[in-house]
């Protein structure tokens, strides 16, 4: 009985003599059943390939470390040396320049200690700086003394680097160029005067790096000279060396 009916629907499906409906339904399940296999094949393949991502994106790849980039605030001096002992550690030349008068300035840094020599018109004197007091060396020895020279104000870099990290550079090969407003200079060197610039000036700064070490820096601060003392020319020129390989130095009292 159940192959009889079997065979007369599908008689009225496909035989000679078949029904229009009965095969256009026929023809519309296969066709859905067909639809699902494929559907099967696709997830299945879709699987697979989402399988082998993630076990390529799991394998072990080679670290690249970055190098800095423009607008980074890495533009500190500070080098640990191979024993650690420093984390600021340099030597320098400063030459200043304001209006017609020239001081040369150099020394070595090592975190919170330095010695150095002051150069001008009248010769040379050797000095230290242990964190904020600065001392004079006489006959092999160093004495407390007042600060020996105004162009040590800027010869301190920290309030400089930061008031830069606030700032966006314009960046020709190694070279940063920032516009520094006098009003921002005035806060990170002269806070205590209470002086306003009324004019909205700016003073530049440029940095020259090497291997992302900075190598000079080059600082017009005209503007800033202007309104402290009416000067209108301060220019200054620092060059680094030995960053990160400085030797110690005892300063004897």
């Amino acid at each position: 009985m159940k192959n009889s009916l079997w065979k007369e629907i599908l008689g009225k499906c496909f035989g000679r003599e078949k029904d229009e409906r009965w095969n256009a339904v026929a023809m519309l399940i296969i066709f859905g059943f067909f639809i699902s296999i494929l559907i099967m094949i696709l997830r299945v393949n879709g699987n697979t390939s989402s399988q082998a991502m993630s076990n390529v994106t799991s394998s072990p790849t080679s670290t690249v470390t970055p190098t800095s980039t423009a607008g980074s605030s890495d533009l500190e001096l500070d080098q640990e040396q191979e024993s650690g002992n420093y984390e600021i550690n340099y030597s320098y030349l400063y030459n200043f320049t304001f209006g017609e008068e020239t001081e040369t300035i150099t020394g070595k840094r090592l975190d919170q200690k330095e010695i150095f020599t002051i150069i001008n018109q009248t010769g040379s004197t050797d000095y230290a700086r242990l964190s904020e007091n600065y001392l004079q060396k006489e006959n092999g020895k160093y004495h407390l003394v007042e600060i020996p020279s105004r162009n040590l104000i800027y010869a301190n870099l920290d309030p400089l680097i930061a008031a830069l990290e606030e700032l966006t550079p314009n960046i020709n090969l190694n070279q940063y160029t920032y516009y520094v407003p006098t009003s921002t200079l005035l806060t990170a060197y002269h806070k205590d005067l209470g002086l306003v610039d009324s004019n909205n000036t700016y003073n530049t700064v440029i940095i020259t790096r090497n291997d992302n070490t900075i190598e000079s820096i080059d600082i017009d601060y005209s503007a800033l000279s202007t309104l402290l003392s009416g000067t209108a020319s301060y220019q200054v020129h620092m060059e680094f060396n030995h960053v990160g390989t400085t030797e110690d130095f005892t300063i004897s009292e």
